[in-house]
């Protein structure tokens, strides 16, 4: 892991007793310290590809747990116009990895307890990525481009 100095500007009462006020330091006290590299995992829907969202149908199931957690980062504004009832919802996805912007369609019927993506998913993403059963895909909703980003992941 990469080191770096963290300096220390007040003394404990030991330090002050013990401190050579002749050292260059004085009265800065470094102390060498690792750097831990945080990496965002922006990732708030995972999904192992299916046969079934590979197949024909062209059907994207997103587990209803994983889009309420992006739902509660929308305003109340972007929630109403993204009213995942009965409308179909017309919506941008980026793909990431290869810097395209899709449009796709996300939908739950009130039968369904899991939404779904359609449009543009098998052209798009299944034949064009040419993905496979056992994929694991991300996406996230990213609240600076108002669209998801899409990644796959392994």
């Amino acid at each position: 892991m990469p080191k770096t100095n963290f300096y220390t500007f007040l003394q404990t009462k030991h330090q002050e007793e013990n401190t050579d006020p002749t050292d260059p330091n004085y009265p800065l006290f470094p102390q060498e310290v690792e750097i831990r590299p945080i990496t965002p995992f922006p990732w708030k829907i995972l999904k192992t590809l299916t046969i079934d969202d590979l197949g024909d149908g062209g059907r994207f199931h997103l587990p209803h747990e994983q889009i309420n957690n992006v739902l509660a980062i929308l305003s109340k504004d972007d929630l109403r116009r993204a009213n995942f009832v009965i409308r179909d919802v017309h919506a941008k996805v980026k793909d990431l990895d290869t810097n395209t912007l899709h449009d796709v369609i996300f939908y739950k019927y009130p039968h369904e307890d899991n939404f779904s993506m359609r449009g543009s998913w098998i052209d798009g993403f299944v034949k064009r990525r040419r993905l496979i059963v056992g994929m694991v895909v991300g996406m996230y909703w990213s609240v600076v481009d108002k669209m998801f980003h899409f990644s796959v992941l392994q």
